[in-house]
Protein backbone atom coordinates (compact mmCIF):
# COMPACT_ATOMS: atom_id res chain seq x y z
CA UNK A 1 0.00 0.00 0.00
CA UNK A 2 1.43 3.59 -0.80
CA UNK A 3 0.69 5.19 2.72
CA UNK A 4 2.21 8.13 1.44
CA UNK A 5 0.40 8.43 -1.75
CA UNK A 6 3.75 9.38 -3.79
CA UNK A 7 3.07 9.69 -7.86
CA UNK A 8 5.62 11.74 -8.45
CA UNK A 9 9.47 10.90 -8.02
CA UNK A 10 12.36 13.26 -8.91
CA UNK A 11 15.81 12.44 -9.66
CA UNK A 12 19.00 14.21 -8.97
CA UNK A 13 21.59 13.09 -12.42
CA UNK A 14 25.12 13.40 -11.61
CA UNK A 15 25.72 11.44 -8.88
CA UNK A 16 22.30 9.06 -9.09
CA UNK A 17 21.17 8.51 -12.66
CA UNK A 18 24.67 9.39 -13.76
CA UNK A 19 28.21 8.40 -11.83
CA UNK A 20 29.66 12.02 -10.40
CA UNK A 21 31.62 13.03 -13.50
CA UNK A 22 32.88 16.21 -11.93
CA UNK A 23 34.56 13.95 -9.70
CA UNK A 24 36.22 12.18 -11.88
CA UNK A 25 37.09 14.65 -14.35
CA UNK A 26 39.37 16.19 -11.16
CA UNK A 27 40.96 13.73 -11.15
CA UNK A 28 41.94 12.72 -14.58
CA UNK A 29 42.63 16.19 -15.24
CA UNK A 30 44.90 16.28 -12.49
CA UNK A 31 46.85 13.17 -13.45
CA UNK A 32 46.59 14.40 -17.06
CA UNK A 33 48.48 17.77 -16.79
CA UNK A 34 49.88 17.76 -13.38
CA UNK A 35 47.41 20.17 -11.96
CA UNK A 36 46.15 20.15 -8.22
CA UNK A 37 43.05 19.04 -7.71
CA UNK A 38 42.37 20.95 -5.32
CA UNK A 39 42.94 23.76 -8.15
CA UNK A 40 40.63 21.85 -11.11
CA UNK A 41 37.95 21.39 -7.93
CA UNK A 42 37.78 25.32 -7.49
CA UNK A 43 36.51 25.96 -10.82
CA UNK A 44 34.98 22.93 -11.78
CA UNK A 45 32.42 23.07 -8.52
CA UNK A 46 33.37 26.68 -6.94
CA UNK A 47 32.05 30.35 -8.20
CA UNK A 48 32.81 29.87 -11.95
CA UNK A 49 31.28 26.45 -12.22
CA UNK A 50 28.12 28.25 -10.90
CA UNK A 51 28.09 30.52 -13.03
CA UNK A 52 28.51 28.51 -16.05
CA UNK A 53 25.85 26.20 -14.65
CA UNK A 54 23.26 29.07 -14.51
CA UNK A 55 23.97 29.95 -17.74
CA UNK A 56 25.81 32.98 -16.66
CA UNK A 57 29.08 32.58 -18.68
CA UNK A 58 29.40 30.00 -21.45
CA UNK A 59 31.55 27.24 -22.36
CA UNK A 60 34.22 29.34 -24.27
CA UNK A 61 34.09 31.88 -21.16
CA UNK A 62 34.39 29.70 -18.52
CA UNK A 63 37.10 26.87 -20.16
CA UNK A 64 39.25 30.32 -21.45
CA UNK A 65 39.29 31.37 -17.56
CA UNK A 66 39.92 27.48 -16.38
CA UNK A 67 42.80 27.21 -18.46
CA UNK A 68 44.48 30.44 -16.88
CA UNK A 69 43.58 29.40 -13.57
CA UNK A 70 45.56 25.82 -14.85
CA UNK A 71 48.10 27.60 -16.58
CA UNK A 72 46.85 25.11 -19.24
CA UNK A 73 46.73 27.74 -22.18
CA UNK A 74 47.86 25.61 -25.11
CA UNK A 75 45.50 23.00 -24.45
CA UNK A 76 42.63 22.65 -26.75
CA UNK A 77 38.95 23.61 -24.34
CA UNK A 78 37.68 20.93 -26.06
CA UNK A 79 39.86 18.02 -24.71
CA UNK A 80 39.39 19.62 -21.43
CA UNK A 81 35.66 19.66 -21.83
CA UNK A 82 35.52 16.00 -23.33
CA UNK A 83 37.08 14.64 -19.91
CA UNK A 84 34.69 16.63 -17.90
CA UNK A 85 31.75 15.03 -20.10
CA UNK A 86 33.18 11.57 -20.13
CA UNK A 87 32.95 11.44 -16.72
CA UNK A 88 29.85 10.55 -17.05
CA UNK A 89 28.51 7.26 -17.09
CA UNK A 90 24.71 5.74 -16.57
CA UNK A 91 24.05 3.72 -13.48
CA UNK A 92 22.72 1.05 -15.02
CA UNK A 93 20.79 0.05 -11.58
CA UNK A 94 19.15 3.87 -11.38
CA UNK A 95 18.13 3.22 -15.44
CA UNK A 96 16.23 -0.04 -14.35
CA UNK A 97 14.50 1.55 -10.97
CA UNK A 98 13.46 4.86 -13.53
CA UNK A 99 12.17 2.55 -16.21
CA UNK A 100 9.94 0.31 -13.69
CA UNK A 101 8.71 3.52 -11.74
CA UNK A 102 7.59 5.09 -15.28
CA UNK A 103 6.16 1.71 -16.38
CA UNK A 104 3.79 1.27 -12.92
CA UNK A 105 2.73 4.64 -14.01
CA UNK A 106 4.81 7.14 -11.49
CA UNK A 107 5.91 10.47 -13.08
CA UNK A 108 9.39 10.84 -13.40
CA UNK A 109 10.86 13.90 -13.02
CA UNK A 110 15.07 15.11 -12.28
CA UNK A 111 16.15 18.43 -10.95
CA UNK A 112 19.62 18.70 -11.99
CA UNK A 113 22.52 21.51 -11.90
CA UNK A 114 23.71 21.16 -15.10
CA UNK A 115 25.18 22.97 -18.40
CA UNK A 116 23.83 22.80 -22.01
CA UNK A 117 26.77 21.28 -23.24
CA UNK A 118 26.65 18.30 -20.69
CA UNK A 119 23.01 17.71 -21.69
CA UNK A 120 23.37 17.74 -25.15
CA UNK A 121 26.19 15.24 -24.90
CA UNK A 122 24.35 12.86 -22.42
CA UNK A 123 20.93 12.93 -24.71
CA UNK A 124 23.24 12.21 -27.46
CA UNK A 125 25.35 9.36 -26.17
CA UNK A 126 22.55 7.56 -23.89
CA UNK A 127 19.28 9.51 -24.85
CA UNK A 128 18.17 9.55 -21.31
CA UNK A 129 15.51 12.05 -21.77
CA UNK A 130 13.11 9.93 -22.94
CA UNK A 131 12.69 8.04 -19.48
CA UNK A 132 11.30 11.66 -17.59
CA UNK A 133 8.25 12.79 -18.38
CA UNK A 134 9.70 16.15 -17.03
CA UNK A 135 12.82 17.86 -15.77
CA UNK A 136 14.37 21.30 -14.37
CA UNK A 137 17.76 22.27 -15.66
CA UNK A 138 20.00 24.97 -13.63
CA UNK A 139 21.45 26.58 -17.23
CA UNK A 140 18.01 27.15 -17.63
CA UNK A 141 16.19 28.66 -14.83
CA UNK A 142 19.24 30.39 -14.09
CA UNK A 143 19.62 29.30 -10.42
CA UNK A 144 21.00 26.07 -8.61
CA UNK A 145 20.74 23.84 -5.39
CA UNK A 146 20.05 24.73 -2.49
CA UNK A 147 18.20 27.96 -3.62
CA UNK A 148 14.97 27.04 -2.55
CA UNK A 149 13.98 28.49 -6.02
CA UNK A 150 14.88 25.89 -8.32
CA UNK A 151 12.87 23.20 -6.10
CA UNK A 152 9.75 25.66 -6.24
CA UNK A 153 10.53 25.47 -10.38
CA UNK A 154 10.78 21.39 -10.04
CA UNK A 155 6.93 21.54 -8.18
CA UNK A 156 5.79 24.06 -11.18
CA UNK A 157 6.43 21.02 -13.66
CA UNK A 158 5.31 18.24 -11.44
CA UNK A 159 1.72 16.83 -11.85
CA UNK A 160 1.28 16.28 -8.12
CA UNK A 161 1.84 18.79 -4.93
CA UNK A 162 4.88 18.63 -2.35
CA UNK A 163 3.31 16.21 -0.31
CA UNK A 164 2.89 13.50 -3.09
CA UNK A 165 6.16 13.96 -4.57
CA UNK A 166 9.99 12.44 -3.39
CA UNK A 167 13.19 13.79 -4.09
CA UNK A 168 16.44 11.86 -4.88
CA UNK A 169 19.74 13.43 -4.48
CA UNK A 170 22.84 11.52 -3.09
CA UNK A 171 24.28 14.81 -1.52
CA UNK A 172 22.24 14.78 1.61
CA UNK A 173 22.56 18.99 2.51
CA UNK A 174 20.72 19.41 -0.48
CA UNK A 175 17.66 17.42 0.83
CA UNK A 176 16.46 19.91 3.04
CA UNK A 177 14.62 22.77 0.80
CA UNK A 178 12.84 19.67 -0.73
CA UNK A 179 11.57 18.76 2.80
CA UNK A 180 10.55 22.27 3.56
CA UNK A 181 8.67 22.44 0.29
CA UNK A 182 6.90 19.38 1.65
CA UNK A 183 8.61 16.49 -0.34
CA UNK A 184 9.51 13.49 0.83
CA UNK A 185 12.92 12.79 0.43
CA UNK A 186 15.42 9.82 -0.08
CA UNK A 187 19.38 10.43 0.27
CA UNK A 188 21.01 8.02 -2.73
CA UNK A 189 23.69 5.90 -1.91
CA UNK A 190 23.01 3.25 -3.96
CA UNK A 191 20.33 1.83 -6.68
CA UNK A 192 19.42 -0.70 -4.65
CA UNK A 193 19.37 1.28 -1.18
CA UNK A 194 16.45 3.93 -3.27
CA UNK A 195 14.81 1.09 -4.40
CA UNK A 196 14.72 -0.19 -0.53
CA UNK A 197 13.25 3.43 0.46
CA UNK A 198 10.61 4.00 -1.99
CA UNK A 199 9.70 0.35 -1.22
CA UNK A 200 9.11 1.71 2.43
CA UNK A 201 7.49 4.61 1.17
CA UNK A 202 4.84 2.30 -0.16
CA UNK A 203 5.99 3.24 -3.70
CA UNK A 204 5.37 -0.10 -6.33
CA UNK A 205 8.93 -0.76 -7.76
CA UNK A 206 8.21 -4.19 -9.01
Amino acid sequence: MNENNIKTIVFDLGGVYFTDGTKQAIKNISSKYNVEESKIEDVLKGYMGTLYRIGKIDANEFWNKAKRLWNLKDVDQKVLSDIWLEGYKPINGTIELVKKLKENGYEIVFLSDNVKERIVYLESQYGFLSNFNNGVLSYIVGTRKPDPVIYQEVLKVCSNPPQECVYIDDKEGLLMPAMDLGMKTIHFTSPEQTKSDLMNMGVNVD
